[in-house]
């Protein structure tokens, strides 16, 4: 690994799982690449590699749901994580509900939001994706804190 992607690695980031809604259909990514862009108005920002089945699925729906997963909830990341939603459905592998605009949210996760794309942003393998938080609810556990290490020895 180079130096400047072990310094990479020191950046703390939350772990949180992209919902995205095509049809009758939901996929799941995982995602460490989040993080605030405004207060007034509440936007985020969200880094998605352009090779996803999610990059594609967002840019279409031009909204997407954000879960921040808790402690103990390392399985789901993998799950939502190591896997392409084009080879595997995911929705059968975790445990999700729908929120009020229909997007799929991982159950008892620390917080749940619905972001809609207000801008999007090529930044080279990736693309940034930056969206107003519309509404969502906070729950009562702690977030769940990403270590590459913990998800890749």
């Amino acid at each position: 690994m180079s130096n400047k992607l072990k310094l990479m690695n020191t950046i703390s980031q939350g772990i949180y799982i992209i919902g995205t809604k095509m049809k009758d259909t939901y996929n799941f990514m995982t995602a460490a690449w989040i993080t605030q862009v405004s207060f007034s108005p509440c936007k985020i920002a969200v880094s998605v590699d352009k090779s996803r089945y999610s990059a594609d699925l967002i840019k279409k729906q031009g909204i997407f749901s954000v879960s921040v997963l808790t402690k103990g909830q390392e399985d789901v990341a993998k799950v939502c994580g190591f896997q392409s939603g084009k080879d595997v459905n995911k929705s059968e592998r975790v445990n999700y509900e729908l929120n009020k605009e229909g997007l799929p949210v991982i159950r008892n996760c620390a917080a749940q939001m619905t972001c809609k794309v207000i801008k999007t942003f090529d930044a080279g393998d990736h693309f940034l994706f930056v969206a107003e938080i519309e509404n969502g609810e906070v729950g009562q556990e702690e977030p769940l804190v990403y270590v590459s290490s913990d998800y890749f020895g």
